[in-house]
């Protein structure tokens, strides 16, 4: 039978027996989904490219111990919580220099070239409404950022939050609505600043 024909626990067995090509065929499920959330807390294409190695890292670390209580992608959307919120921390401590270019032969200073390589219309997605949320949901606190991108991103039930984030259902629903009135707040001052409409 084919690995990719497999459910999740069938992966996770075979992995545990030390098959590394069912982990390959689980990263290939969830590497993008797992990119798309990193990308989106933070907000910067190359540091999501490593935070999503680490998550994959972890998990094929951690899967010896993992019991099966929770379905698999539960399991690895926590850690993938877990290390973008370490990531956002990191960064908010020791933020990223302003880069000031290269030098050619001669010593002239040029602008490094926007890197458009994370996704096709990249450049154009970067000035559309799209872009604009994204960039306000990375600024937000990390429990306002982590229950908008499980739900209104990756479109998990409150259900699945609350399993992934270890809360009680309430607490996510509540966690959720104030998130959405701060992301609100953020794109409403966002617009002021731009002299455009609010989203």
């Amino acid at each position: 039978m084919e690995l990719d024909a497999l459910d999740d626990r069938a992966l996770v067995a075979r992995c545990q027996e030390g098959s590394r090509d069912a982990f390959s065929a689980l990263v290939t499920r969830y590497q993008e989904r797992v990119l798309n959330l990193v990308h989106r807390g933070l907000g910067d294409q190359d540091a999501a490219l490593d935070v999503a190695q680490e998550v994959f890292l972890k998990a094929y670390r951690g899967l010896a111990r993992f019991q099966g209580d929770s379905q698999f992608f539960t399991w690895l959307f926590r850690i993938t919580m877990n290390e973008t919120i370490s990531a956002r921390r990191r960064r908010d401590r020791h933020p990223r220099p302003l880069s000031i270019g290269r030098e050619d032969k001669d010593g002239e200073r040029h602008a490094d070239p926007p890197d458009t390589t994370f996704e096709p219309g990249a450049e154009a997605a970067r000035h559309d409404d799209q872009a604009v949320v994204h960039r306000a949901i990375a600024s937000l606190e990390d429990e306002q950022a982590q229950v908008l991108l499980l739900r209104d991103i990756d479109g998990r039930s409150y259900q699945e939050i609350a399993a992934v984030l270890d809360l009680p259902l309430g607490s996510v629903k509540s966690k959720i609505h104030r998130a959405r009135l701060a992301l609100k707040e953020r794109l409403a001052r966002s617009a002021a600043v731009s002299g455009g409409s609010p989203a």
